[in-house]
């Protein structure tokens, strides 16, 4: 792991498994690192997917800042917010994976139309941002995190099941 990025990760024990509970994480990091994140973004994203934070990091976290809004089910992109659209495409079989009763998340969202919590976009607007290796980030938002709930969004959108109006985490970068 790359020693810059050692500060947003959550404790770990000795074989490396995330002893730090997620609310601890949470207060640590806006005490020290991240002040300006949502305490449910540091969890539901860094704490939860501790082993892919190096993935955005580029973008420099700390320059980020966070507007929660509803949004309207037209509004919201689809498969082209993705960085690998066909991730988008194998989970929108929502209702295919509801009937797995450990796909707790397929089952939530098939019965309440919407996420358990946000997702959160990357407003990139004029296509500015791209990864270190020179992909362009998608545009005017890039999906940074709730890939799973999006694309089964998608999928309550194809069979019309999904809520006409979804919240959201829209992060604006800062230079």
């Amino acid at each position: 792991m790359q020693r810059e990025l050692i500060k947003y990760q959550p404790y770990r024990d000795e074989h490396g498994w995330v002893t730090e509970a997620p609310f601890e994480y949470a207060r640590r990091m806006k005490l020290t690192v991240l002040p300006n994140w949502p305490e449910e973004v540091l969890i539901e994203w860094l704490h939860r997917h501790a082993d892919f934070i190096d993935k955005y990091a580029f973008l420099r976290f700390e320059t980020f800042s966070f507007s929660r809004e509803p949004w309207p089910l037209e509004y919201i992109p689809g498969r082209q917010a993705f960085a690998d659209e066909r991730f988008c495409d194998s989970f929108s079989n929502i209702e295919e994976r509801a009937k797995n009763p450990y796909d707790w998340l397929a089952i939530y969202m098939l019965r309440e139309g919407t996420w358990n919590t946000p997702i959160v976009f990357l407003q990139n607007k004029l296509g500015q941002f791209r990864f270190p290796y020179g992909l362009p980030l998608k545009h005017p938002y890039h999906l940074l995190e709730g890939h799973r709930r999006l694309s089964f969004l998608n999928g309550l959108r194809r069979i019309g099941k999904a809520l006409p109006i979804h919240d959201v985490w829209v992060v604006t970068k800062h230079r």
